[in-house]
């Protein structure tokens, strides 16, 4: 239920800022390309979809982006309250640092290097 959870919580609980946080956290864009959602590209520039894959892992584990691919690496929480607290302070932290993380924070090695 993690990526049925997932999914509910940005349609019902994000708003179009922390949409387009998450969209950038995952694919390095925060703007859907023209022709929509299905024509988001990779950095090699070939069309990539947003795939989001479940890892093992509980409510201690952070969610991992792969921007090169456009995939997001989604641990098994226990509940949907956990997974939207965990989103809303992966995207808090994301509104603090811009572009870069803190090092050392506990998010801090989400975004893996492609």
């Amino acid at each position: 239920p993690t990526i049925l959870w997932f999914w509910r919580i940005v349609r019902e609980r994000l708003d179009n800022e922390q949409r387009s946080k998450l969209l950038q956290f995952v694919s390095g864009t925060s703007r859907v390309p023209s022709g929509g959602f299905k024509n988001l590209q990779g950095q090699d520039g070939e069309i990539r979809r947003f795939t989001i894959e479940r890892i093992t892992g509980g409510d201690d584990e952070a969610p991992r982006a792969h921007t090169c691919f456009n995939r997001l690496d989604l641990p098994t929480y226990s509940s949907e309250k956990v997974l939207a607290f965990v989103l809303e302070n992966l995207l808090w932290l994301k509104s603090l640092t811009a572009s870069t993380w803190f090092r050392g924070a506990p998010f801090a090695r989400t975004q893996m290097p492609c």
